[in-house]
Order: structure tokens, then sequence, then C-alpha cells
């Protein structure tokens, strides 16, 4: 079975709607293929967008300096990423708002995403629940300009191998339905953006080997098989060498509820020796907290706190970003949360430490002289092993005494083929592959190592943007091309 199209976009989510319709809005016959029996991928879980001097900060009298915000970005990578990539990206997220509020999406505030953030960058469709999230209304607002300009959007279709033609340019895809009968899709140009390789053990271990996936006790997110960089990789694309895990932690599944207990800084966190191991006030920052927590043995953790620490947290209530993350009802629903979760055998509430540390199993009297010497920091105001903010100092001492046991979360992967700055893939020596453009998470050079929380959203922003832009100019060259 064969078909034919100027544009064949291989992968549904952010990146590959984005592509899709911004070609399409170019007049491109386009066509999109994707896996799942519906398009979104991953796009429709994050709960905000990144962007810089868009309309909404304009607004809100916020003035994020894109050269500053630039020249942040490349030293918290110590410049091991693509300046004019990283750039190009930035440069075009505030229109890219403007682009999609235009079809439809209600972004109607810019938040913070971490304590006195600044700029605040974090750009959120707030609807009348909070399961509708901003990647969900942005996703279906772009299939829906897909579907306006004419775009054939086939689901439960994978794609498998990129066609060449005699002198190396990318000319299409073999591709198979939900029944493996193969489809051949002929095209003049191809942007991949398949979503990561987050379900593939095989390309963890082999792009990111300090990653133990065993580890990463939850998982969020769709868990791509990373198709698309391997396609482009056996079509003669170069791999970028820096990739990253988005991951977080403290985090558990199953009673999300009780991330509002998780997620506040005054909590003590210890690992299976029962010693704390962090300033824990790296809650608000993610990626970081998930590093210092793989790092302990076996990567495990378990998150303490009294009555008085639970009862200021209850006190105080969730901020905008636990309203937007933290599942809705949940803190009515927390009593009986927290009583399935010790039915459960992952949190334990006792009227000593010493019964959390027979629970934890880090032998005798280890928490308990961990707690003491805490508890004396706290007294003294200032914490002498890991500086933390004094006004998170809170000891505990007040029975009963919780802990929760808690993991990392993987959402996502992130680096891949390298890009040029319109995301035309790149051979080893650099060169253009001619008809082949990547983008999404499927690209390398936008970030290293750890995930830059401090471009709140950028993982979701940089997906649509790169997308965009590839679009963009895959119908400029096709443009052309006609004469």
């Amino acid at each position: 079975m064969n078909d034919n199209t100027e544009l064949l976009v291989i992968g549904g989510g952010a990146s590959g709607l984005a592509a899709a319709a911004a070609a399409s809005e170019a007049g491109v016959s386009t066509m999109l293929v994707e896996a799942n029996a519906f398009t979104g991928g991953n796009g429709v879980f994050p709960r905000g967008m990144f962007a810089v001097d868009s309309v909404l900060q304009r607004r809100q009298l916020i003035f994020a300096d894109p050269d500053r915000i630039f020249s942040e970005c490349m030293a918290y990578s110590h410049w091991k990423i693509n300046g004019r990539i990283v750039r190009r990206l930035i440069d075009r997220t505030g229109d890219t708002i403007q682009w999609l509020m235009d079809m439809g999406v209600p972004f109607n505030r810019v938040v913070h995403h971490m304590p006195n953030q600044s700029p605040e960058v974090f750009h959120v469709a707030l609807g009348d629940h909070v399961s509708e999230t901003t990647g969900r209304q942005v996703t279906r607002a772009l299939e829906q300009r897909c579907r306006e300009h004419g775009v054939k959007i086939l689901t439960r279709t994978r794609g498998r191998k990129l066609l060449k033609d005699e002198n190396g340019a990318v000319t299409g895809a073999v591709c198979t339905d939900a029944e493996g009968r193969e489809l051949t899709i002929h095209a003049r140009q191809v942007i991949i953006g398949t979503g990561g390789f987050a379900g593939n053990k095989e390309l963890i271990h082999e792009f990111l080997p300090e990653i133990d996936r065993k580890h990463l006790t939850a998982t969020a997110g769709m868990l791509h098989q990373g198709d698309g960089i391997q396609m482009a990789r056996a079509a003669g694309a170069d791999v970028e060498g820096h990739f990253t895990m988005e991951i977080a932690a403290p985090s558990i599944h199953g009673f999300g509820g009780l991330k509002i207990l998780m997620g506040k800084a005054w909590n003590v966190w210890v690992n299976r020796q029962g010693r704390r191991f962090a300033d824990e006030s790296i809650v608000y920052n993610f990626p970081q907290s998930a590093h210092a927590c793989l790092e302990q043995p076996g990567s495990e953790l378990w998150v303490l706190f009294d009555k008085r620490i639970m009862e200021r947290t209850l006190a105080d209530g969730m901020d905008i970003i636990e309203y937007i993350h933290i599942p809705e009802g949940a803190e009515e629903k927390l009593p009986d949360t927290i009583e399935e979760a010790i039915q459960a055998g992952v949190m334990r509430r006792a009227d000593s430490v010493e019964a959390l540390e027979q629970w934890i199993g880090c032998g005798s009297g280890n928490l308990r002289r961990e707690i003491e010497e805490y508890n004396t920091c706290c007294l003294q105001g200032r914490d002498k092993i890991f500086a933390k903010d004094r006004r998170y100092l809170m000891p505990l001492t007040e029975p009963p005494f919780y802990a929760i046991r808690a993991g990392v979360d993987l959402l996502n992967t992130h680096g891949g083929i390298r890009v040029d700055e319109e995301f035309r893939a790149l051979d080893p020596s650099g060169n253009v592959l001619p008809g082949l453009r990547v983008a999404g998470v499927d690209f390398g050079g936008a970030d290293a190592d750890i995930y830059n929380v401090n471009l709140s959203g950028h993982g979701f922003s940089f997906a649509v943007n790169s997308g965009r832009i590839a679009g963009e100019h895959a119908a400029r060259e096709l443009r052309g091309s006609r004469g």
C-alpha cells in the first residue's frame, strides 16, 4: 500500500502537531502518522509552557529579558548545548503563545514555578477543571488547526524506516498499521517527532549509562521507544552527545494526595541508612532533588514529618503549582488517602522515631541520632550540614511521626539527533541530511546533564516551537522547489 504527500510528519505529539499545523498553514500538503490511537502523546500532560516576552507577561508587567534568560540558560549547561538552537527557540516562544491563543488556547496567567522565581515564565491555561491541562488544550487546538488545513492524520500507524533516494536524500517512510500491514508513504520532506526513548531500556543504557532504570520506581507519561531517533540514525543522521532525563522526586504513584505533604521544604529526607542527604528545600527544583535521590543507596528515600509540620503544611494550603499539579479534590480526600497509604505499606504513622526507624530498617539508633542532630540544628537556627535556609528549619518533636516511602518519577527523555537551527538533521560530518528534520525531544542540543527547571515548562515549549520552526522551514523549501 502506497501514498504520497509533500510533507510527512512522523509522530503526533506536541512537536509533530505543531510542525504539521505550521506547514499546512503555508499551503503544504501534509500527512501525519501517529503510533497511538490518538494524537497528543506526552504533550497532553504539561501543566504550563515556557515563554519570554509574551503578551501575557507584558500585561502582568513581567519583564522577561531574552538576552538574560539565554545567557543564564547557557551558563546552567556550562555551554554544552547549542547556542544557536537555544536562541532560536527562546526568541520564538512569545510569538508562539500568541499563535496558540489565536487558535483558542485560553492562556490566562503567568506564574512562578519555584519560590520567588524571577522572571515568571510559566504560562498556564487554567480551565474549570485541573485535569484540563495546558498541554491537553494546546495539543487539541493544534490538531484542530491541522484538520482545518487538510492535514491527513493516520493514527495507529507507526513509522518504521526512512526511505532515501540515490543521492542520500530522505524521501518518505515505511510505516505499519495496528494490524501490521505495511504502508509506504513517499514525501518530499520528513519531520520526525516521536517523543523520546523513556520506554527503551537499551537506549537509556546507551545514552544515559549512569542512570539505572530499575531505580526509577515510579513512571509518568507515555514510555516511547525512541522510534524517531533510531530511524534517523539508521538513515545516516548523527547523534548529539548530551542527553537529559526529565525526572522528579520525591514522588509516589497511586496516592497523589500525599504530594501535598511531600512537597514542602520543612520535611526531612533520609536514605535507607537513616541519614539525611540534602537540603530538603531543593524539593522546589524537581530535577535536582531527583538526582540527589538517585545518588542514595538503592535510590531509596523516606520523607519524614511530625504532627506540627503536617498542621503547618495543611494550614498554608496549596500554592499555584501544587494546585495545577495535584489531583483535583486531593486535599479534601487527604485523611482517607493517608489511611489507604498506611494500609498499603507505603506510609507509616508512629508515636516514636524509633518505630519509624524499625519500619525503614536503617539500623538501631541511626535515625534517632540523625533526628536529634537535625533538631539541634533547628533550635540553633543553622543547618550545619546542608545549610538549609533557617525559614524551613522545623524540628521533629511532636508525635505522631510520619514517614512516606517515595521514589523518583521518570517524565521523559531529552536529546537525540544532531540538528541545526532550522532543525535539519546533520550527518556525522556536520552536513545536512537532505529531506529530514527532527523536532521535540528527539533532537539534541537544548538540554545537558540536568533538566533546567529555571526555564519552567521549556520541555513542552521547545517541543512546540521546534515543531513550528521545522514546519515553517520545510514549507519554505517545498514552496521554493515548486518554482
